[in-house]
Parts: structure tokens; C-alpha cells; sequence
């Protein structure tokens, strides 16, 4: 019985896909006997095949070279996907998980302006809890102190003179130079501890939530009362809270090398 067209073109497109995946393997490039022996296809069938993916972008050809490897094309529909992907999605598994080890409120929250804004919050299930807004200055939270920790100097500075440093508490850092300086040791330790300066009786530790480019979109933390959320409690949160904002990042496409290699390009 001859092939029907259809078959015949999803056949086509399973050997496409199969090659492009054997690319991905081989970043230096593979010539197109090789490729074939290692997707079961005849020297003539691959070649047709890479021709045509070639023609499209997905698959590149080394100059005065019969070596393939993949194209830009793949890239940019990779760094599509990963710019639609709802960081607030990817985040809330484990920000349940996260309440579910501390039993305490965690919030996911980005920087807008002076001030963190919080776009996602799992409660705390304990009976005594903390009264949370929804908005905060950077400077006297765990969250704005992580949001700005990654960012130009010029930058934190503006950020810092719009919102004027108010004090909510004796523990507030409101001088702009002692801020600078914290900033520097939470980029260098990744998390941040809020110690009662924006509230009373309010602790929090947050960490940075990286995007596929390396640039930090958010801040995860964990916030409860000082009665139950010790400095020495808050220490032994670090390590998960840490590993949740690497999963989470992770999840939106991160990679230290690869965000390395895209700002060095910028």
C-alpha cells in the first residue's frame, strides 16, 4: 500500500525533530554522515532534511565546512517562550511548599518605584500572624533590599532619594551610604533579612528570583512574627528559601553561564 501524503509528512517532521535534538548534542557541529548514523537515516534523507531546516534558521552551517549544528532560529523562539512564561505561576508550587515547611507567610514580590509591590502571597496557617500590605518601601524590607541589591549604584541612589529613607523603626537604616553597604554584602551572601525595620515584632528573609537573562525580577521571602521567626530560625529558612528562588529560576530559564554570556553581549 503506497504512503499516504499525511503519513508522509509526519514522518517528515519526527525525523526534523529527531535531528534537531541530535543537534543539541553536539554544539561544535556534526557532519552530515555522522548525523545520519546516529538518527537512522540514509546520508541523502539527512542532507535533504537539514537543507530545509537550514533554509528556515533552525539549523546553521559552518563556513567552508560540512559541519551542522542549530541555527539562531531556535534560539529566539526559546527566549519567546521563556519571556511569556507568568513568573508568578512558575512560583506558587513552591511557594506552598515553602509555607508548608516554615508555616509562615510567604510573599512573592517585585520592585515598582520606590516601593515593593507584592504580586502573589501564601498565608501563614498559624492562628498568629502578621498584618501584611501589599505595599512596602524597598529600604525596610527583606524584598526591596534584594530587588535593589542587584541593581546600578546610580540606580539604588534615585530609588533611594524618591522614597526619603523614612524610619518606621529604631532598627530603619535611613542613611544612604550604611544602605549601600548592606546592599553589597546581600548581593555577595543572596538574601536579605529584614530584623523588625519596618514593623515591630516583623521579621522576614528574602531571596532573588533571576530570569532567563540573569537580571532579578523578584524577591521570595519568608515573613512571620519574632516571637516565632528567630534570628536563629530565620537562619535555618535561608537554605530552603535559597533553593526555592533557584527552582523558580530555574523554571523561568536561568542559567549563571548562560545569563553571563548574554550581559557580556549587552
Amino acid at each position: 500500500m503506497a504512503e499516504k501524503p499525511a503519513d508522509h509528512a509526519i514522518q517528515s517532521i519526527e525525523r526534523a525533530l529527531v535531528i534537531l535534538e541530535t543537534l543539541s548534542r553536539f554544539p561544535q557541529g556534526i557532519g552530515v554522515t555522522e548525523l545520519g548514523q546516529l538518527v537512522g537515516l540514509h546520508k541523502s534523507t539527512a542532507h535533504r532534511l537539514l537543507s530545509t531546516l537550514r533554509a528556515y534558521g533552525y539549523v546553521e552551517q559552518y563556513k567552508d565546512s560540512e559541519r551542522y549544528r542549530l541555527g539562531n532560529k531556535i534560539l529566539s523562539l526559546g527566549l519567546e517562550v521563556l519571556a511569556n512564561l507568568d513568573f508568578r505561576k512558575e512560583a506558587l508550587p513552591f511557594m506552598r511548599e515553602l509555607v508548608e515547611i516554615s508555616r509562615e507567610t510567604v510573599q512573592l514580590a517585585v520592585l515598582d518605584s520606590h516601593q515593593v509591590l507584592v504580586v502573589e502571597r501564601d498565608q501563614s496557617p498559624e492562628t498568629i500572624t502578621v498584618n501584611l500590605g501589599l505595599r512596602a518601601d524597598a529600604h525596610c524590607t527583606a524584598e526591596g533590599k534584594v530587588l535593589l541589591a542587584y541593581l546600578p549604584v546610580k540606580e539604588v541612589t534615585r530609588i533611594l532619594d524618591e522614597g526619603r529613607m523614612r524610619q518606621y523603626t529604631v532598627n530603619t537604616v535611613t542613611d544612604v551610604n550604611n544602605m549601600l553597604a548592606q546592599l553589597e554584602k546581600i548581593r555577595n551572601q543572596g538574601y536579605a533579612i529584614n530584623a523588625e525595620e519596618l514593623a515591630e515584632g516583623l521579621r522576614a528573609v528574602a531571596a532573588p528570583v533571576f530570569d532567563h537573562t540573569g537580571r532579578v525580577i523578584a524577591a521570595l521571602s519568608i515573613s512571620g512574627p519574632t516571637s516565632r521567626l528567630t534570628l536563629e530560625r530565620l537562619g535555618r529558612l535561608v537554605t530552603v528559601l535559597k533553593e526555592a528562588c533557584s527552582s523558580v529560576s530555574t523554571r523561568l530559564g536561568y542559567r549563571p553561564s548562560t545569563a553571563k554570556a548574554l550581559a557580556g553581549r549587552k
